[in-house]
């Protein structure tokens, strides 16, 4: 593998991974901000799905948009098909949500639905990005 795209890809990784570290301490304030656990979820996926493109040699588009990066996706990983409903929910929570006319109270449910999506897109992305970086 080219050794920029390998410092890409693993850059891609290390910001998701200041994402969840960042979703981990929020959830564990008794003041969490739902609505950016939620955001941080939505930015989680999207940087380990642009990893994934740039593992391919794919340019990641500047887009928000989880389904549009699925689907440029799903052919290097045909399980994250399955997932599209769930990143068109995650991406109402994209940085659109972050602009007060935007803003809308998120519930402990609907936090909690955030932080499992975004689990399961670790559980399918972060093995298959690392056991093609070693």
């Amino acid at each position: 593998m080219d050794k920029e795209i390998r410092k890409a890809v693993n850059l891609w990784i290390s910001k998701a991974e200041s994402d969840w570290v960042t979703i981990e301490i929020l959830l564990d304030n008794v003041r969490c901000p739902k609505d950016t656990v939620c955001f941080h979820c939505q930015q989680y996926v999207e940087k380990l799905l642009k990893g994934l493109l740039t593992l391919h040699s794919i340019e990641a588009p500047r887009t928000h948009d989880l389904r549009r990066l699925i689907e440029l996706s799903e052919s290097l990983c045909p399980s994250l098909s399955a997932l599209k409903d769930s990143a068109d929910i995650l991406t109402e929570h994209s940085v659109q949500s972050r602009y007060p006319d935007d803003w809308r109270e998120i519930d402990l449910s609907e936090m909690n639905q955030m932080v499992q999506i975004a689990k399961e897109f670790g559980s399918v992305l972060i093995p298959l990005l690392k056991e093609n970086l070693d």
